[in-house]
């Protein structure tokens, strides 16, 4: 288990060091990489549509700011209580932002037509479209300037000509184009724009969603907008359109409140007038008819008293009135936000008064909600349910101010009537007389009061004006978009990281051998040197290129192999492999070859009897070898030939044998062996890879020291774990890895290194071909 964990430890491991030096090693991979990348942004900033940010500030002023009319007359009816969280909703309404649309035509765009881009060719010339029909679906027709006066518009099966200032219909359209004022279209003639038209709605939701509106801070009450766009003078005229509409819209709420107060008011005055009229010819009558004109002593007083409690009651009953209009508009209307307020006729219950203040402000919100947002929605469930329960609410409280008010009513009816009891012991005339004066009297105050109500609220609407204010106009700044810096800091990181990603996830998924770093993490096998890769055809590399790195780096082995086995001579090596085409046989030769020119007399065994290819390296024959000694034809002296390197012999495989594996157990073979060993001072056997075939461990036993090649890039990791399990059992002893075919040199993959063994390992000599730049130490 454990040594299951540290492979698979092993497998997911990444060498940064290794993933440095390769990205060194391949610089010209990651130029590339941030070339590219750079272009890209080059490309990506120059045909960008540049995107502006146009702001502008607007204060909405607060109640207590008032004209001189509404000093004069201050009521909560034409000035009712501004909920400004209410007015960000207001801003970016849809029905405001499409009457700014169809006002201005802001659903009508000319685009000019490029190569590559199509830009917004709002007044960059001089010319405007009309639209009358307000609901058109989207369209868009080619415009072409024809003339001074002229213009054609083509579409996909038509073409339509027209004339600057005529109204004229295509494809269902009604439209006008005019030249604006100072303005010539000479410069443009024969030019191809793109006229589209949209659908009014859908650009106002279009211009609702960008446009930001927010408080400057918590607590003020200056409003931010912003809005982005490709052309600063659309989006600059947008902002000022859209706060010119906000205002008229702000004063037309204040009067639209303020003419139902004085509608109402009218109401009320007009069924008094015609009491009014009556009670005045009486009165009149009355006093043509009679010598008590006036009153005097009780009469007077008791006439004062008995009006004072009708005056009381009239106002009484003025609240009735209004109760019960405030309860069947309740429950009856929908337009909840424009129900005339308590203190427009006197009523000063703080209770109702924010009842109906919040009813009118969740019924303006809820309206305005509705008017941006498309689909379900659970805040407009959750207000819809705030302000069913707001109108509950209000009725209750209406009434129990009823049910309070009828008590008084009772009361002053009591009054009245203990008051006109007193009139009986007045002459008759002069209870004629205070019947018919209190009759007038009270309706001409009532009349009086009403008509001072509905001059105050015409003053108050006459002099009202817009609560709000511009602080900054509509400015554009600089470009936002494309952020020119900051894409090519973005394409510099890209273009290093996708290098150095695409290194990494080689490291992930690689499963062959790369470095020393590889050999050490997968195995505890000593690692005895390394040979760079073979550019040459020939594998005579040592004989016929003594001076190369790789026949430096075989003399690097040679040291190496002395330090490991000893300085005495008589020694058998064994070189194998996990499969075939890691460079064994190579590696046989060569070694063999630095070891016969060091003045050794050495002999290459080919001990790969099933596959001998040897005697093709050195021209030598191959009809006996190792297999005919093996097999009683000849002896071993009579199969060993000279090659034509000095001091080295060569003993094929022969012919290839039924029985490779049974020759190499005979009883003879070991005495042979031993034989060898006597006449040679290195015996080299170049046996099959031992993963595939089990000759090898036949043979391990008759040699000092085993090397077993791994070739970089080509060994597959799961391989040289088998070489491990094999080393810890004890079937291989003494035993040391080659790393073969290095292509480049840096750390893990140069061997100027060293393990601690001693003076004759690890080397701090280096050799370096001025060719290739391969390295090698010694």
């Amino acid at each position: 288990m454990e040594h299951q964990f540290t492979n698979s430890q092993e497998n997911t491991s990444i060498d940064f060091k290794r993933i440095l030096y390769r990205s060194l090693r391949y610089w010209y991979f990651i130029a590339a990489s941030v070339l590219l990348s750079l272009i890209i942004a080059f490309l990506l900033n120059r045909y960008s549509i540049p995107v502006y940010e146009v702001s502008a500030s607007i204060i909405i002023r607060e109640s207590q700011e008032m004209s001189e009319g509404q000093m004069v007359y201050n009521n909560a009816l034409v000035n009712p209580a501004r909920n400004y969280y209410n007015e960000l909703y207001v801003l970016r309404s849809i029905p405001l932002i499409k009457r700014v649309v169809e006002e201005n035509n802001f659903n009508v765009s000319i685009f000019r037509l490029g190569k590559i881009l199509t830009l917004d060719a709002y007044k960059y010339i001089p010319i405007q479209f009309e639209i009358f029909d307000k609901n058109v679906e989207t369209t868009q027709f080619t415009l072409k300037i024809t003339g001074a006066n002229q213009y054609s518009l083509l579409g996909n099966e038509f073409e339509k000509r027209g004339v600057f200032g005529d109204t004229i219909e295509i494809d269902g359209i009604r439209m006008l184009a005019r030249i604006n004022e100072n303005r010539n279209i000479g410069g443009h003639f024969g030019e191809e724009y793109l006229l589209k038209i949209n659908n009014s709605l859908a650009s106002a939701r279009s211009y609702a969603a960008k446009l930001n509106a927010s408080w400057a801070e918590l607590g003020a009450s200056v409003v931010n907008l912003k809005v982005q766009g490709e052309n600063t003078a659309r989006e600059i005229d947008f902002l000022e359109s859209i706060i010119s509409e906000y205002s008229e819209y702000d004063l037309e709420r204040k009067n639209q409140v303020a003419s139902k107060s004085i509608e109402f008011i009218s109401n009320q005055l007009q069924s008094i007038r015609d009491s009014l009229r009556f009670f005045e010819l009486q009165l009149q009558k009355f006093k043509d008819k009679n010598i008590v004109t006036d009153l005097n002593g009780e009469a007077l007083r008791i006439f004062q008293k008995i009006e004072n409690l009708e005056t009381s009651k009239t106002t009484l009953l003025i609240n009735k009135n209004y109760y019960k209009y405030l309860e069947d508009y309740t429950t009856n209307n929908t337009t909840l936000d424009q129900v005339i307020v308590p203190s427009s006729v006197g009523i000063t219950d703080g209770v109702l008064t924010k009842l109906v203040s919040d009813m009118m402000n969740l019924q303006l919100e809820l309206r305005l909600f509705l008017s941006t947002e498309r689909g379900q929605n659970p805040i407009v469930s959750d207000k819809q349910k705030r302000l069913a329960a707001l109108k509950k609410d209000i009725i209750a409280s209406v009434k129990t101010l009823l049910e309070t008010d009828k008590i008084k009513l009772d009361q002053i009816d009591k009054q009245i009537r203990d008051s006109e009891k007193q009139l009986a012991y007045l002459p008759v005339a002069e209870r004629q007389l205070i019947g018919i004066q209190r009759n007038y009297d009270l309706l001409e105050n009532l009349f009086v009061y009403l008509m001072q109500k509905k001059s105050e609220a015409e003053i108050s609407k006459a002099s009202n004006s817009s609560a709000i204010m511009v602080v900054n106009p509509p400015l554009a700044s600089g470009p936002i978009s494309p952020k020119r810096s900051q894409n090519y800091s973005i394409a510099l990181l890209l273009g290093l990281m996708m290098p150095f990603s695409v290194f990494v996830i080689l490291e992930l998924i690689n499963s062959r051998i790369q470095s020393k770093e590889d050999v050490e993490k997968v195995t505890k096998i000593p690692l005895i040197g390394g040979v760079g890769h073979n550019k040459y055809e020939s594998n005579l590399v040592a004989h016929q290129k003594p001076k190369s790195t790789v026949a430096e780096a075989f003399r690097a082995l040679r040291s190496n192999i002395n330090y490991f086995t000893g300085y005495d001579d008589h020694k058998i090596i064994l070189v194998t492999s996990s499969i075939s085409g890691e460079g064994k046989t190579f590696t046989t030769i060569n070694l063999a070859t630095v070891l016969a020119m060091s003045g050794k007399k050495t002999l290459i065994i080919g001990a790969d009897m099933r596959r001998p290819k040897l005697f093709d390296d050195f021209e030598l024959p191959n009809t006996i070898g190792l297999s005919s000694a093996l097999s009683g034809l000849v002896t071993f002296e009579e199969a060993i030939q000279k090659t034509k390197v000095d001091n080295l012999f060569l003993l094929s495989s022969g012919p290839v044998p039924p029985n490779p594996s049974e020759l190499l157990l005979k009883p003879f073979v070991f005495s042979a062996f031993k034989s060898l060993r006597e006449n040679f001072d290195f015996v080299i056997i170049d046996s099959p890879p031992v993963a595939l075939i089990t000759d090898a461990f036949v043979l391990a036993k008759f040699v000092d020291h085993t090397l077993y090649v791994v070739r970089q890039n080509f060994t597959p990791k799961e391989t040289l774990k088998i070489i491990q399990d094999y080393y810890e059992d004890g079937r291989i002893k003494n035993i040391s890895i080659v790393l073969n075919d290095i292509y480049k040199s840096g750390p893990g993959y140069g061997y100027g290194y060293g393990y601690g063994y001693g003076y004759g390992y690890g080397y701090g000599y280096g050799y370096r071909d001025k060719k290739n730049g391969e390295y090698y130490s010694d």
